[in-house]
């Protein structure tokens, strides 16, 4: 068994059966860290020694015939905007360099209840803003499949750590496609639940619904088994669920039997570069056959994109203005002017963007009248290189749509442009129906199989020494 290749949910099963040990599992993520990790940036907080001795503990305590939660002896990292006892949490700034937390946050601590091995914190931008995860205080993250271009941002760390085998799990956080454009470009998975799904502890903003943490893996059905355990109404979170925990117990079957499914890759309401609606023009028979009813349409709601620079930067107020009051000239540029725009904002300026907000809403519920779901590319391009600026012309308008209007919404590996860099298909339902999103999912990844296409790790390795 070629252990760092295998889902989350089987080495579960495999170390809770005994045949594997949690320690012959971290020694294998471990040697892939150390090969592979250098490469990339994609961990920048590391801690190994500590993972092997929690991993040894977790053997002991089986042997012993202790209980074995859902994530038991998994190696996992952490966005480095999510408290870890034991690890810094900086947000990729320099001016918090030094902020040691005292508790973990909410979705952490039930993910160790649960067995999982935190091994270290995944880069990002600074206060999660910025089209490429780079920081002044870690560097830039690459992605696996070229390394002169983006892993994409912000949680870019944990896509990349994914894509090359460096963990099982990890997690990120969506505010305007933080968790699915790294997904689509490295070639995992990337999901952002319905708000409330997974209940923000500790917040500075919790009433905020835009800024939401969403679990990352390489697998769909690893997305539904870290969210079995970090699911579930906490009192000090104001905004639930409708469901809980059990919502996702059973492991998706890929079964669309009865779903009607709006599919558009290439509809002129984004701009779609051809090579990636190439690529994703088979996913529609793929959803077919696993007994979805498959229409070629759209809703007009694009125009809500106009109003994401506002939502962007009452964001930011809410979610690093404290440290632009604390830090001020010690943090970066982007954050400064992100903030300081949200300071300038009039009324009237905030109530036309919620007054776009609420027409999009009304299309896009009229919308899911007829249909249950809707389809269409993740990002309208390829990973672009950072130091090349004309290769930064795509359109977000892909994935702001859903943090505006609160959506479920995943990211899957679905194909490859002629460039040989990985593209993934979005697909979104209404409030609540996170279930049937990871089911279309499943239903991609079953019939497509693009997990197998892992990074060319002796390429890799070539490149990274030039």
């Amino acid at each position: 068994m070629d252990i760092t290749r295998q889902s989350a949910g089987v080495l579960v099963a495999e170390m809770r059966a005994g045949h594997l040990r949690c320690v012959q599992v971290m020694e294998a993520f471990a040697q892939r860290i150390e090969r592979f990790n250098n490469r990339v940036n994609a961990i920048i907080q590391l801690d190994l020694p500590k993972a092997l001795e929690a991993s040894a503990a977790a053997d002991k305590a089986r042997d012993a015939g202790g209980e074995m939660g859902p994530l038991f002896g998994l190696p996992v990292a952490v966005k480095d905007n999510y408290d870890v006892v034991g690890f810094r949490t900086t947000y990729g700034a320099p001016a918090l360099r030094n902020n040691w937390p005292e508790a973990d946050s909410l979705h952490i601590a039930r993910m160790k209840a649960a067995g999982a091995i935190i091994v270290g914190k995944t880069n990002m931008p600074e206060f999660a803003f910025g089209e490429d995860t780079d920081n002044p205080l870690w560097g830039r993250t690459r992605n696996p499949y070229c390394l002169s271009r983006t892993a994409g941002s912000s949680s870019g760390g944990s896509g990349a750590a994914l894509a090359l085998d460096l963990v099982a799990l990890a997690d990120g956080s969506d505010l305007g496609g933080s968790t699915r454009i790294p997904a689509s470009w490295c070639n995992i998975v990337g999901y952002r639940p319905t708000t409330g799904v997974v209940p923000k502890v500790p917040s500075v903003a919790p009433f905020d619904r835009l800024h939401v943490m969403g679990p990352m893996a390489r697998r769909v059905d690893d997305i539904r088994l870290s969210l079995s355990v970090i699911c579930g109404r906490d009192v000090r979170s104001p905004i639930t669920a409708p469901f809980g925990p059990q919502e996702f117990a059973a492991p998706l079957t890929g079964n669309l039997a009865g779903i009607r499914i709006a599919f558009s890759v290439d509809s002129a309401m984004f701009r779609i570069d051809s090579s990636v609606t190439d690529a994703l023009t088979p996913c529609a028979d793929v959803l077919s056959k696993a007994g979805a009813t498959v229409t070629d349409a759209a809703p007009d709601v694009r125009f809500l994109a106009r109003s994401q620079p506002v939502f962007r930067a009452l964001c930011a107020a809410e979610y690093a203005g404290w440290a632009v009051d604390e830090h001020g000239l010690e943090l970066g540029h982007l954050i400064l002017d992100l903030v300081g725009q949200s300071r300038r904002l009039t009324g009237y300026e905030i109530e036309r963007a919620n007054m776009m907000r609420v027409k999009a809403w009304h299309r896009m519920a009229n919308f899911f009248d007829s249909y249950d779901l809707v389809c269409w590319p993740t990002s309208s391009g390829s990973p672009f290189a950072p130091d090349m600026p004309g290769l930064k012309e795509f359109d977000w308008d892909t994935v702001c749509i859903s943090p505006a209007l609160d959506l479920p919404s995943i990211s899957v590996p679905a194909g490859f442009t002629q460039d040989g860099l990985p593209t993934g298909l979005h697909i979104l339902g209404p409030p609540g129906s996170d279930r049937l999103v990871l089911e279309a999912a499943e239903a991609i990844e079953r019939g497509l199989q693009m997990w197998q296409r892992n990074p060319p790790n002796e390429k890799l390795e070539v490149a990274s020494t030039r």
